[in-house]
């Protein structure tokens, strides 16, 4: 994945919650763009969030390369469809 691809994903309009699938099979659940930072070889992934003073904050983060993260679930998608290319 270049970081082109995961930025274009975090600007849709409207933000949507979506998973990031990694080449593991795992997945990774994120609410809002502002939660990944996204570097040249890398992004910074939420693991774990947590409710403070109505607010839902990041508790525990991974860092990723972005040639692990092969595509996007929509949350809202309710079935196997992948967005991204592998590279």
């Amino acid at each position: 994945m270049s970081p082109h691809d995961l930025l274009a994903k975090l600007r849709e309009r409207p933000p949507k919650p979506f998973r990031v699938v990694l080449s593991d099979n795992s997945v990774v659940h994120v609410l809002g763009a502002g939660s990944i930072s996204v570097g040249v070889t890398s992004a910074i992934l939420p693991l774990e969030y947590i409710e403070h003073s109505a607010l839902k904050l990041v508790a525990r983060w991974k860092t990723v390369p972005l040639d692990d993260i092969v595509g996007f679930v929509n949350d809202n998608a309710g079935g196997d469809e992948s967005k991204g290319a592998r590279q």
